[in-house]
């Protein structure tokens, strides 16, 4: 069995622990277009030689995951509030399969009531709460 491997199903067990709402960090791996430079400096160190593996850590509040082929992770990484039930999410969205370790930094920061508005959003573009129930807005609306 190869570290992939093994690495794969200790994050998928972490992904599992996780609730809604969670305060988290997740390190992982994105794309980078490499350290080389210039095409002198490719040519002379090889494919092998550019490095496209970006450690990255991202902090935000957990909403799910989301994907009907590749899972990803979804993060709440800022929330605006501009006005009583109006506002606006910035989400993270991380590949599981590039996930190197998932830690809870706060459980259960946001409460289920938001995680559900920001899940709303996230899918339909925008949401608005109003006499708490949820309108979705977007698709021609």
């Amino acid at each position: 069995m190869c570290g992939y491997e093994l690495m794969s199903k200790k994050v998928l067990k972490q992904l599992g622990e996780l609730q809604l709402g969670d305060l988290i960090e997740v390190t992982w791996l994105d794309a980078s277009r490499g350290r080389l430079e210039t095409v002198e400096e490719l040519r002379e160190a090889g494919a092998s030689g550019a490095e496209i593996d970006l450690p990255v850590t991202s902090y935000g509040v957990y909403i799910g995951a989301f994907g009907k082929i590749a899972k990803h992770i979804v993060l709440v990484a800022s929330q605006w509030l501009f006005a009583q039930g109006y506002g606006q999410i910035d989400c993270t969205i991380i590949p599981v399969g590039t996930v190197e370790n998932i830690r809870v930094l706060l459980p259960k920061l946001m409460n289920a009531e938001n995680v559900q508005v920001c899940q709303q959003a996230f899918i339909h573009g925008r949401a608005r709460r109003l006499m708490r129930r949820i309108t979705i807005l977007g698709n021609g609306q």
